[in-house]
């Protein structure tokens, strides 16, 4: 040990990093004792504090299988099992990514090219300098260490996104909570929603608002991710405490967009359709700010698309709506979506028109209950199932019943 401390302090550039420890785990296999010996004392005259060694590759692969060492500093040619197959072994038997800094005096390109080609993260040549191995030991332990970093920062950020998904899928109500709303005022109701990485920008709901009306609300925020969830949230807490001039649609869908006004930030906006129902009269009452228009299928087999146009909310303080009005009848359904089941971001000749979507769904529904509705036009809308995650993609289907 001595003699390597003062080979190493021979390079006034190692004496400053010899000063410190690195509990990085190592393993030096090598079948000559006097080699492991001789790289373990310049690794620990460098500072590194758990070093463990191996005489071949049968001994290294039980060591690395027990321990699962920070790096591994491999000979090539070795009885038993040599470098090239303990390569091979953890790379695909154990699909571990730890690096492998190979030793070898082997000199021809072919037999250097293959060392990496098994799965070797660098190589240094014997006989061995000191200064050298220390400096690629320090800059792959440090490698390594940063990716576990990351990886721990990426599986925390996974499991923020996971609670934030939970949160936010909690603001919108389950089929069985729409129902129980919607079932005594003389309609049924199904919904989907799936965010395009997570979390989203999309968001819908539906409240009573007396024996026998309720509201049904779809709104698209602009973005996706976490800020479309945020401003989610935000306007989740608004739609709760704006109670007043729920029956009226027009008014309603006003005071939102004024309130939104103040609270999304500068350029964001949202698209909305908001409709009140009423079981006595049949009546779908709605106002809307430039949402893709709702599709209503008629039991007699046509169908039509309502009047979705109106100015985006989120825009001004005083923006007025126009309530409009259609009739329905028993057996009619109301389809309300948003952009991402019609439209094609890579080819916009291919979106689809509300007429598709008419024509689409009234195959699905033909002589069927609309309990499995979402799921069927999704199959047939999406033949890439990737595609559903170009955009946040909702689905309502409410029905006269």
């Amino acid at each position: 040990m001595p003699v390597v401390k003062e080979m190493l302090l021979e390079d006034p550039a190692y004496e400053a990093e010899m000063q410190h420890s690195d509990d990085s785990r190592i393993l030096v296999v090598d079948d000559l004792r006097s080699s492991r010996m001789l790289i373990g004392a310049v690794l620990a005259a460098a500072g590194f504090t758990h070093i463990d060694y191996a005489s071949d590759g049968v001994e290294a692969m039980a060591k690395i299988r027990e321990s699962r060492p920070d790096l591994l500093v491999l000979d090539i040619m070795m009885p038993n099992m040599d470098g090239f197959e303990v390569c091979r072994r953890v790379r695909n038997d154990l699909g571990l990514d730890i690096p492998i800094l190979v030793q070898s005096g082997i000199q021809e390109a072919e037999e250097r090219v293959r060392v990496f080609d098994e799965g070797a993260t660098d190589l240094v040549s014997k006989p061995i300098n000191a200064a050298e191995l220390i400096s690629r030991v320090r800059v792959h332990v440090e490698h390594r260490r940063l990716l576990l970093n990351l990886r721990q920062y990426q599986n925390r950020m996974e499991e923020e996104l996971r609670t934030a998904e939970a949160m936010q899928i909690s603001l919108l109500k389950t089929d069985e909570e729409a129902l129980a709303i919607t079932e005594p005022r003389g309609a049924k109701l199904v919904s989907h929603y799936q965010p395009s990485n997570k979390l989203g920008g999309d968001l819908w709901q539906i409240f009573p608002i007396d024996e026998d009306r309720f509201g049904l609300l779809e709104v698209d925020l602009s973005g996706h991710g976490v800020t479309a969830a945020i401003n989610a949230f935000r306007l989740h807490m608004l739609i709760e405490s704006l109670t007043e001039n729920r029956g009226d649609p027009a008014k309603w869908l006003g005071d939102l967009a004024s309130n939104l006004y103040k609270l999304l930030p500068v350029e964001h906006f949202a698209t909305a359709f908001y409709a009140v129902y009423d079981k006595r009269t049949q009546i779908l009452e709605f106002a809307s700010g430039a949402a893709p228009a709702p599709i209503v299928l008629r039991q007699d087999g046509g169908h039509e698309a309502l009047d979705a146009s109106g100015m985006l909310l989120g825009c001004a303080d005083d923006t007025v709506y126009e309530s409009r009005r259609v009739q329905l009848n028993e057996g009619d359904r109301v389809l309300l979506y948003s952009d991402a089941l019609v439209e094609d971001f890579k080819d916009m000749d291919k979106s689809l028109s509300e007429d598709d979507v008419a024509d689409i769904s009234k195959k699905i529904l033909a002589g069927r209950d609309i309990t499995d509705f979402p799921a069927r036009i999704i199959e047939k809308v999406f033949v890439d199932p990737s595609e559903i995650m170009r955009d946040d993609l909702t689905i309502i289907l409410m029905e006269v019943s």
